[in-house]
Formats: C-alpha cells, structure tokens, sequence
C-alpha cells in the first residue's frame, strides 16, 4: 500500500523536529574538528588521534548489524528508535560532569575516560543507525526516499551550522579549558533526549519482519550473502575501503591546520560549521540527484568532493584553505551517508532491508578502522602531506570504481529504468 502523500511529508516535518536537537548536538560533539581538537588539548599525539576514526569506525558499525538483527521480528519499529535516540545523551552528560566538575586530570586519564566514554556513546548509536534508517525509509514513500533523506540532512546540517556557532561562542568564553568543552556536552547530552520526543507522533504502519534466529549466525549470514551477491554491491564495498582517506580530513587535519595556520579551539568550530554548510548544501542536490538519476551518481559526487577536499588540504598555503577543505569534507560527508544508506537498500533484494543497513558497513568496518586508525603514527613519523597523498591515490582509484565500476542497483527507481 502506497503511503498517502500527505502522511509522508507529516512524517518527514516531525524528523525534522527531531533533527532540530540533534543537529545541534551532534555539531557540539562533532568527531569533525570538534572532538580531535579537544584531544590534541588534552595532550593526545596523532598515534592517539587515531584512535578515534578506529573506535568510531567500530563502534558506529559492527554493532548495527546486531542491532538490526535484534529488531528484526518488529513490525513497529517507533518504540525502539525513540528509546535508543532518548538514552544516547547519557554518556555525554557524563563527560561534561567529568570534566565541568572534576577539572584537569592526569593526560592520560582524561584522555582514558573520554575514549571509554565517547567510544560507548557510538556504540550504543551504532545499534540504531540502521535500525533509525529502516524507519525513515518505512515513514516515507520510496520514490522520495533520497529526497527525503536530503531534507532531513539539509535541516539536520543547518541546525549543526547553528550548533557550531554556539560551540564557537562557548569555546570563545571566559571559561577555562576543559569547563568550556564541558558545557557543550552537556548542551549536546540535552538536545538527543529532548529531540528523542518528535518520534512519536510519527505514524508508522507495520511493516516487513524476519525470523529471528542466533545473532551471531544471522549476522554472518547476511554478511555472506552480501560478499556473495553478484548485484554490484561489492564493487561499492571495495569503493568504501579506498575512500578511508576521508578521515584525514575529519580527524588529523584541523590539528594539524591549528599548528600550521597558527589557529585557536574556537577556529575548529568553525571549521565543523562550514563543513555543516558544506553537508546542508550537498544533502538537498544529491538527494535529487539519487532520486533522479541514481544512487552510484551520489557515490560518484561524493569520491569527487573527497579527492577535492584533499588536493585543498595538501597544497592549500593560506588560512582560508582551511575552511574550503571544511566544505569540500561536508559535501563528501553527506554525499557518502546517502549513497551508504540508499545503495544499501537498493541492492538488498528482500522487502525488510535492515539486515543489509547493517552488514554492509560492518563488512567494511575492520579494514576502514585498521587504516584510519594507522594513519595517525604514520603522520607522526612522515607528516600529514606524505600520507594525505596516499589518501588521495586511494580515493582516484575510487573514482575509477564509481565511474566505470559501480552498477546501478537493480532495486533503485534508476536500476529498474534502465532494466527496462
């Protein structure tokens, strides 16, 4: 039964809603700048910087296909979507005690306590991403899938536009150093709960379910049959791997910006506002694009806008380079988010597509961690120039994956066009 039109954009203005929190409170704790920074203050070298794309990795990914797996036998999806979204503050209400309360600590403990602490934040959102992407995909009509998803991270970003300027006023503040990083957790643990709420009056019809079996065996039977399937999807798996490059310009180059350009705290939250700009702009067009002309199209906008973004951070002399690789990474950002989720659910060949939602990523997720995370002790021992340009050779060879490699899904609205 087709969803009456009237119902979706209902559905889509109440996500909206949710996405005015956790805009906010994702730009506040942005791994993009935000966070990288605020450990490079707590002492962290690179080799610790790069602990981050590894955890994140990890934990945003592997847990989702447990996550899937576990909500698999639901029809109604709503409950658990809102109770996820409601716990996530949690752990950061935690950090701002810790270090709004507690103060300076031994380096080494802090840094300890924050990584457990934001490390267990992403895995607990790990378990919901797919599950959070399923139920918007359910709330919607599929033929304004991508377009849907691009207004929701248009005015997701916007708001984040709006959350960096408020973590560049905190940071800006008489407060000392970490107190000011303490107030905008708090501020970020605030906003996912109160966002949590919007859920709610979203109307949901049951939807498709799966048996539930072993979780373990499940998974990794929906992981083979993913490496197994013949639709393009690993062409796309190999394309994720080779783009890893992308955490050069999330983690390791607004520190290494900050020594180079002489810059303070305060300019990485504008940094995470630009690159806010750069995914508002980029969710609306490429939202269009997928709906249009495909979901690979959104892949290949999203290699470009990375190999972009690196070529700026290499050989970018000028401050102001700074805050164009802060778009060209926002773009890449929201273009790679979209092409992973609607590419995921365009090659899975079953009505409930959660277990692909989470399998893909999670396929991906140890080689992608291995490699970010590594490149942190390779920039302290050869320099972010030298390994951003391997960066940059992976991500051409992703753009010959894109362009002549990566077939449209036979599921997606453009798959089926050209099929016939």
């Amino acid at each position: 039964m087709t969803l009456p039109l009237e119902r979706h954009w209902k559905n889509v203005s109440w996500a909206l809603c949710v996405e005015a929190f956790w805009g906010i409170s994702l730009a506040l704790i942005s791994v993009v700048a935000i966070v990288p920074v605020f450990l490079s203050h707590l002492g962290a070298s690179n080799t610790v910087i790069g602990a981050l794309p590894a955890i994140w990795t990890l934990a945003a990914y592997l847990p989702g296909a447990f996550g899937s797996h576990f909500t698999s036998h639901l029809p109604l999806r709503k409950q658990a979507v809102f109770v996820f979204h409601a716990l996530s503050g949690i752990p950061w209400v935690l950090l701002a005690v810790w270090f709004g309360l507690g103060g300076r600590h031994v380096p080494a403990l802090d840094i300890g306590v924050f990584l457990l602490l934001w490390g267990g934040s992403w895995a607990f959102m790990g378990l919901f991403i797919p599950v959070w992407i399923n139920f918007i995909g359910k709330v919607t009509r599929p033929e304004l899938r991508a377009t849907s998803f691009g207004v929701i991270f248009f005015f997701q970003t916007l708001m984040g536009v709006i959350g960096g300027w408020i973590a560049n006023r905190i940071l800006a503040s008489p407060l000392p150093f970490p107190q000011n990083y303490a107030i905008g957790f708090f501020v970020a643990g605030l906003c996912m709960t109160l966002g949590s709420f919007f859920f709610l009056p979203v109307v949901e019809d049951p939807g498709a379910t799966a048996p539930r079996g072993q979780a373990v065996s499940t998974v990794l039977s929906y992981m083979r049959e993913v490496l197994t399937d013949r639709g393009g999807v690993r062409v796309y798996l190999v394309m994720v791997a080779f783009t890893v490059g992308g955490w050069l310009l999330i983690s390791y180059y607004p520190v290494y910006a900050e020594k180079r350009f002489g810059l303070r705290a305060r300019d990485s939250a504008v940094f995470t506002a630009v690159c806010m700009a750069g995914q508002m702009i980029g969710s609306v067009v490429t939202g269009i694009v997928g709906d249009r002309f495909g979901y690979a199209k959104v892949a290949t906008v999203s290699v470009v806008a990375l190999a972009i973004g690196l070529s700026v951070a290499i050989w970018g002399t000028d401050p102001r380079f700074y805050y164009v690789t802060a778009f060209a990474t926002g773009v890449y950002l929201v273009t790679d988010r979209l092409a992973q989720f609607n590419l995921s659910m365009a090659f899975c060949p079953h009505e409930d597509n959660t277990a692909w939602l989470g399998a893909i990523p999670a396929i991906t997720a140890p080689i992608v961690a291995v490699m970010a995370g590594s490149a942190g002790s390779f920039i302290d021992r050869f320099g972010f120039h030298d390994v951003a340009k391997v960066g940059l050779l992976l991500a051409a060879g992703a753009l010959y994956l894109a362009l002549f490699r990566l077939r449209e899904p036979a599921y997606s609205l453009a798959g089926r066009r050209k099929a016939t």
